[in-house]
């Protein structure tokens, strides 16, 4: 993946502090990469919802009326964020459920990479990813990026890419670099072995060599690091916060036949983590026995 492969960046809005946020990241983004924006808000729908009031004891409002206060909201957005950063804007309002929708406009209009507000996710959530962010994560065939909180610059300045055991290819890498480079990123590239075993470790080794290679062709500054502990994940997102990572860039992997579920290292990293995750699901068909093999 190049610059050139970003041309169409999804964002879903629904007017909250999170979506705001994840607006700048994504406006900011597509004015280094000259790429266009969509920006999506999705009118919920549910025949149970409104059937559970009794006959005209609620009087809510039509869904012409909600579209017609929602249209003001986002011709009034689309009017600031134009002027201020000068990138081409298709706003989008439909009627539906939000992680359906988001998935069904990204291949439609063939997006690129989603930007997506989150509010983490905490007790049966962890197990069945109930919130949109986790939806789409799931499902997505391109680079989503779950932000939760506002930082004090747009842009990233210092990305994580962890490595683990599992079998993946180098497109996670190759996304990264993408960033990386736009944003002139210091990369932080960390090598997570469950054991302290000799031969897990070199292995580990091997897969991080592989990944310095095609980071010093970039000639862009890094640094290396074997971290250990008993949960990965928490030791992946303990390393960002410590090294003032901006970016976590992960590997969401082909777990799920059914997309219900991400992988347990990459579940917990977008539930938890307060920085910004990159999550990426690599295609079958640049995935074989002969990809370099790198992790999360």
């Amino acid at each position: 993946m190049k610059k050139g492969d970003i041309k169409r960046i999804l964002v879903p809005v629904d007017f909250s502090e999170t979506s705001e946020i994840s607006l700048v990241e994504a406006m900011t983004l597509a004015k280094r990469l000259s790429a266009e924006v969509f920006i999506l808000h999705v009118i919920e729908s549910s025949g149970y919802y409104y059937s559970i009031f009794p006959e005209k004891s609620v009087a809510l409002p039509s869904f012409n009326e909600v579209k017609k206060a929602v249209n003001q909201k986002m011709e009034i957005l689309q009017g600031k964020l134009a002027k201020k950063y000068g990138v081409t804007i298709h706003p989008f309002i439909v009627n539906g459920h939000i992680d359906t929708e988001i998935i069904a406009l990204a291949k439609k209009k063939k997006i690129d990479m989603i930007f997506m507000g989150t509010h983490g996710a905490s007790g049966y959530k962890e197990v069945f990813i109930g919130s949109n962010a986790q939806h789409v994560v799931t499902l997505s065939n391109v680079p989503v990026i779950t932000i939760q909180q506002k930082k004090d610059k747009a842009g990233f300045k210092n990305i994580l890419i962890p490595i683990d055991d599992s079998l993946h290819s180098r497109e996670k890498v190759n996304i990264a670099m993408l960033i990386a480079e736009t944003f002139k990123s210091y990369i932080h590239l960390i090598g997570l072995p469950e054991t302290k075993d000799e031969e897990e470790v070199n292995k580990i080794n091997i897969k991080l060599a592989s990944v310095e290679k095609i980071i010093n062709d970039s000639k862009l500054g890094y640094k290396t690091t074997v971290v250990h502990g008993k949960n990965l994940a928490k030791a992946a997102i303990k390393y960002a916060k410590e090294n003032n990572c901006d970016l976590i860039v992960i590997n969401t992997g082909h777990e799920s036949q059914t997309g219900i579920f991400l992988g347990a290292l990459a579940q917990q990293i977008v539930n938890h983590s307060s920085i910004p995750v990159l999550s990426f699901k690599h295609s079958e068909d640049h995935y074989s026995a002969d990809t370099p093999a790198f992790g999360i």
